[in-house]
C-alpha cells in the first residue's frame, strides 16, 4: 500500500481526472473507473459532484485550491482481497489517520492499470467552514499506511518493483493526457491532477528547449525512459498538429536573394541574363538553400562570364 498526496487544485480538473471526462471515451469507458463511496454529495454525476464540492468551498472562499487529491495503491498479489467494500474501509481508516475528517470525499476506484488502486478527494474546508489540518502531511501519511499494512498483513514493494510500476503507471497517465490537447500549457495542467510534473530542460549554450523530465512521486524520468514518443520534439509537433499549424520547412529568414547583371557587356551575355531573370521570375526570384538552390551552378555560370569578358577584351577596335 502507498500513498500519493498529490497537488491540490479545483474541483472541476480533479474530479475531472478522477472521472475520466478529460480522457478518450474510447479507450476510458465507464468501466475503467467506478465511484465507491462518498460522503456530503447530492448525486453521483461530474456536475452534481463538482457543484457539491464548490457548495462547501463557498463555507470558506479564502481557501484556493480547495480540492485535496490523495492516490493510494497496492501491490498486484494483494488483488484477490481488495473489494470495493474493503477499499472503502482502507480509505477510511487512512482518512481519519491524515485527520481529514468532517468534510466532503469522494473515493473513485480506477481499473485501468495492473495496480490496484483508488483516489479521494476531498474537501480541504469542512462542514463548519474551517480548514483540514494539512500540517506534516507526508510524514502522517507514511506512518498511516505503515500502520495499515502490517494491521491487514498487505504486500510491502521493493524499490525497484516501485520504481517499474511508477513508470508504467506513468505512461498510462501521460497517453491519457495527449488526447486531443493542443498545448503545453494544457498538457501539464491535465498532469497535474495526475501527480505529474512536467518539467522541460533548455540547452546551455542556446537556451532553446532540448527534452522533457517527468517527475512522479520521489521518481523522476527523462522522457526515453518511459517512451520515445513522449520526447519534447514529438510532443511539441503532436501539440501543433492538433492545432493546425503548420510550422514553414524553410524560413524566410535563411533564404539567399540572386543578383544578375542588369548590363551585360555582350550579346551571348545578355542571353544568359535574360534566361537566367525568367527562371528566377518563375520562382519568385528567389533561390533557397537546398534543392532549389546549386552552388556548382552558379559557380559555372560565374566563370562563363569571366571567360566572355576576357574574349571580348582581347578583340580588336575594344581599346581607345
Amino acid at each position: 500500500m502507498i500513498a500519493k498526496i498529490l497537488k491540490s487544485g479545483n474541483f472541476s480538473d480533479v474530479v475531472g481526472y478522477v472521472l475520466r471526462q478529460f480522457h478518450d471515451p474510447e479507450k476510458y469507458p465507464h468501466d475503467t473507473w467506478r465511484l465507491i463511496d462518498s460522503d456530503g454529495i447530492m448525486g453521483e454525476s461530474y456536475k452534481q459532484i463538482v457543484n457539491s464540492f464548490d457548495l462547501g468551498h463557498s463555507l470558506n472562499k479564502q481557501k484556493s485550491n480547495p480540492a485535496g487529491h490523495i492516490a493510494v495503491s497496492f501491490d498486484q498479489n494483494d488483488l484477490p482481497r481488495l473489494t470495493d467494500d474493503f477499499m472503502v474501509q482502507l480509505a477510511k481508516e487512512y482518512m481519519e489517520r491524515m485527520g481529514i475528517v468532517d468534510t466532503q470525499y469522494i473515493i473513485v476506484r480506477h481499473f485501468e492499470t495492473e495496480h490496484p488502486h483508488f483516489h479521494i478527494v476531498y474537501n480541504r474546508v469542512n462542514l463548519h467552514g474551517k480548514s483540514i489540518n494539512e500540517s506534516k502531511n507526508f510524514d502522517r501519511s507514511h506512518k498511516a499506511t505503515k500502520a495499515i499494512k502490517e494491521k491487514y498483513d498487505l504486500t510491502f514493494s521493493p524499490k525497484k518493483k516501485l520504481y517499474e510500476a511508477a513508470k508504467a503507471e506513468m505512461k498510462v497517465k501521460i497517453q491519457a493526457a495527449m488526447y486531443n490537447c493542443k498545448s503545453w500549457d494544457e498538457f501539464k495542467r491535465r498532469l497535474t491532477p495526475a501527480g505529474i510534473d512536467v518539467e522541460i530542460y533548455k540547452d546551455r549554450d542556446t537556451g532553446k528547449p532540448q527534452g522533457v523530465r517527468f517527475k512522479f512521486g520521489d521518481f523522476t524520468f527523462k522522457a526515453s525512459a518511459i517512451d520515445r514518443a513522449f520526447s519534447f520534439g514529438r510532443l511539441d509537433k503532436f501539440f501543433n498538429q492538433n492545432t493546425g499549424i503548420k510550422v514553414p520547412s524553410q524560413p524566410e529568414s535563411q533564404r539567399v536573394k540572386v543578383k544578375f547583371a542588369s548590363k551585360p557587356e555582350s550579346p551571348k551575355l545578355n542571353i544568359v541574363a535574360d534566361i537566367a531573370e525568367t527562371a528566377a521570375q518563375a520562382i519568385g526570384g528567389l533561390f533557397q538553400v537546398g534543392p532549389g538552390y546549386d552552388p556548382e551552378e552558379q559557380a559555372f555560370y560565374n566563370e562563363m562570364q569571366r571567360r566572355e569578358k576576357r574574349k571580348l577584351k582581347k578583340k580588336p577596335g575594344r581599346h581607345l
